[in-house]
This record gives C-alpha cells, sequence and structure tokens, in this order.
C-alpha cells in the first residue's frame, strides 16, 4: 500500500506543480487564467502531498527528489502571493475607529445571479447592513421592480436593466444624490459600469465607479476584455482630483497581476491585506473560495469596518464596507509603488481589447 502511495504522489505533485507554475505565463488565454483562482487550494494541497512523499520515504531516487525541490519552488510561489490574506501582516489601509457621520458611507455591493429571486433574503441583509450605498450585479427587470420597493430609504437612483440575455444589469442605490452619473459600456455592448459623484452631508464628493468585468469562460472567452476594463479605470482615476472607490464583482481574485496592477496604476487600497482572504465565491461550495467581489479605494477613505455579509441564493457573498472620508489620511496610508512596465502594459491590454469581437456569454 505504501510503494502504491509514493508511486501516486509523483505524478500528483508533478500535475500540482505544472498547474502552480503555468499562470506565469502571460497571457490572456481562459484555461491559463483560470489557474489563478485556486492559489489556496493548490498550496494546500502541495503541503499535504510533500509531507506524505517524506513520511513515507519517497526520497529514495534522485527524480523523486527533483519533483520535491519542484514541487517546494511551487508552494513557495503561493505563499508569496497568498501571504498579505493569510498572515497578519501590517495593514495599508488603517481602521478608523470613529468617523463623523457627516462624512461616513456605508457601502454593500451584491451580484444576485440572473437565476436568483431571493429577493427577501437579500432585503433583509440589506435591512441589517442600512447602507447608504447598494451596488446590485446581473440585475434584469425582475429585479428592477424587487427594487422599487427601496426608493424610500435609497431613493437616487443609476441603473441599466439589459434587454438582451446575454447582458449584465447593474443599479446602484443610494441615499445620498448622485451627479454626472454615467452608464458606460468600455469594451462591448453588454458589460456596463456605472461611474458617478456621490455627495456626502459634510459637502465632500467621492467618486464612485461599479464594475463587473466578465470571466474568463471555457474555449470561449479570455479575460482580456476583463483585464481593460479594470485597468482603464485604474488609468482613468489615476490623477483624480477627488477620492475614488472602485467596487464590484470583478472577477478576479486579489492575488491576480491585473488586480495588483490595477492597485498600482489607480493609487487604490485593498482592505484585505492584513485581515483575510474574505472569500465571496461560491456560496454554494466551501471548496471553491475566492475573493473575486471588492470594495477598493484612494488613500483619501478609511475604513471603519469590512464585513463578508450572509448568502442569500447567489453564488457571490455580499460585501459591506463601512468607510470614512477622511482626507488628511492620505500622509498615513501608502498605496502601492508602480512598477516600471505598468503603464505600457496597460495601455497595449486596452488597445488589443478595442479591437476584439464580442466575446461569448458565459
Amino acid at each position: 500500500m505504501g510503494r502504491f502511495v509514493r508511486w501516486l504522489i509523483v505524478p500528483l505533485l508533478l500535475v500540482f506543480t505544472a498547474g502552480s507554475l503555468i499562470p506565469f505565463i502571460e497571457s490572456d488565454t481562459w484555461w491559463i487564467r483560470y489557474l489563478d483562482y485556486p492559489r489556496l487550494q493548490l498550496a494546500i494541497l502541495l503541503a499535504v502531498l510533500i509531507v506524505l512523499h517524506l513520511v513515507l520515504g519517497g526520497l529514495r531516487r534522485i527524480t523523486n527528489w527533483i519533483v520535491t525541490v519542484l514541487a517546494g519552488l511551487a508552494l513557495a510561489t503561493h505563499a508569496y502571493y497568498l501571504y498579505p490574506y493569510v498572515l497578519p501582516v501590517e495593514k495599508p489601509v488603517k481602521s478608523i475607529a470613529s468617523c463623523p457621520q457627516e462624512s461616513r458611507l456605508k457601502l454593500l455591493i451584491a451580484n444576485v445571479k440572473k437565476a436568483n429571486q431571493d429577493s427577501k433574503t437579500l432585503f433583509e441583509i440589506l435591512r441589517d447592513a442600512d447602507p447608504d450605498l447598494f451596488l446590485v450585479m446581473e440585475t434584469d427587470a425582475w429585479w428592477d421592480r424587487q427594487l422599487d420597493g427601496i426608493n424610500d430609504r435609497l431613493p437616487h437612483r443609476a441603473q441599466y436593466i439589459p434587454r438582451q440575455a446575454e447582458s449584465y444589469g447593474m443599479h446602484l442605490l443610494s441615499r445620498y444624490s448622485l451627479s454626472d452619473t454615467q452608464i458606460r459600456f468600455r469594451f462591448d455592448e453588454h458589460t456596463p459600469a456605472i461611474n458617478t459623484q456621490v455627495r456626502l452631508p459634510s459637502g465632500g464628493t467621492i467618486d464612485f465607479h461599479g464594475l463587473h468585468p466578465r470571466p474568463p469562460l471555457y474555449w470561449s472567452q479570455s479575460t482580456l476584455l476583463r483585464d481593460a476594463e479594470l485597468l482603464a479605470t485604474a488609468l482613468e482615476i489615476r490623477n483624480n482630483d477627488r477620492p475614488v472607490i472602485a467596487a464590484g464583482d470583478f472577477n478576479t481574485t486579489a492575488w491576480e497581476s491585473v488586480f495588483r496592477r490595477t492597485l498600482r496604476i489607480g493609487n487604490l487600497l485593498d482592505p484585505r491585506v492584513g485581515r483575510g482572504l474574505y472569500p465571496t465565491y461560491d456560496a454554494h461550495n466551501p471548496v471553491i473560495a475566492w475573493p473575486l467581489d471588492h470594495v477598493i479605494f484612494q488613500h483619501g477613505i478609511g475604513l471603519v469596518r469590512f464585513e463578508r455579509m450572509p448568502e442569500f441564493g447567489s453564488d457571490h457573498y455580499p460585501v459591506f464596507a463601512e468607510l470614512c472620508h477622511r482626507p488628511e489620511l492620505a500622509d498615513r496610508q501608502a498605496t502601492p509603488a508602480l512598477n516600471n512596465d505598468d503603464l505600457d502594459q496597460a495601455k497595449a491590454t486596452i488597445e488589443r481589447a478595442k479591437v476584439q469581437e464580442q466575446p461569448a456569454e458565459k
């Protein structure tokens, strides 16, 4: 039995090692980028297999030593990407113990999933969270009618209701007035983004970007349009006069290269760093635990609270963030430094996205 297990471990180590190293290939091909998602799962599998290999005496051949060393290197790469979210590292986003009510902004985001119609549970979460901004994604005409029922609580609205099955819907409901609102379709006619200015009771104004780019889809959909959407937003807000919040289902994990580049270019902060993974997908499968739904913001904004909310029938958990408009925090919160090639890579991605044909629906 021990010999059989040792025989099985080596090919498994090779497979998981290859799956760990392939994402280093600079490509937006769907299956390569899919391997970015399960870094935590691959790290756990590699760690268990390496320990078993050592315990069962599987290092008697030089080839097995080589395989084990490669697996160890693969495990180290996962540790490098994951440690900001699993270890108590220094938090770039400072926790704010108190914030004047007029400077506070409570934000709830939820991907409702098209087939889900459990509005009752979602509205219970909404009631408990009592947000000032509520971003709802994958909405349709049915969800539009349900959301009409909370107009008294959140009277200001920006929305896109899709007429075609392949389109994404998006609603933004607000307690505070919105201005200069745009529903934008940067790279295809089915994927909206909401850009608006939120006027706080303090008199301060925050630029809000609600995003839901498309994920990689097997055989037919690369990550090019997703990456271009995130990077185009980052370039647009890089030298913004007002502080910016970007939120939504980004369909990218917090450790993927495009997400990290978005933070660097846009001078944005990720509240997950030093606080935990807060996985938001898949709400129905604990084995698939990925942080795909994000609230990121520039350094003039502080964090009071950040939570993953209960599930409500969608495949995504909602995310709640209580933020504080504090311009003086800019001197205390350091955004990640720009890499030499970030701007060139972002512009190249955007140019390629402009000429790509409309991808198939997921």
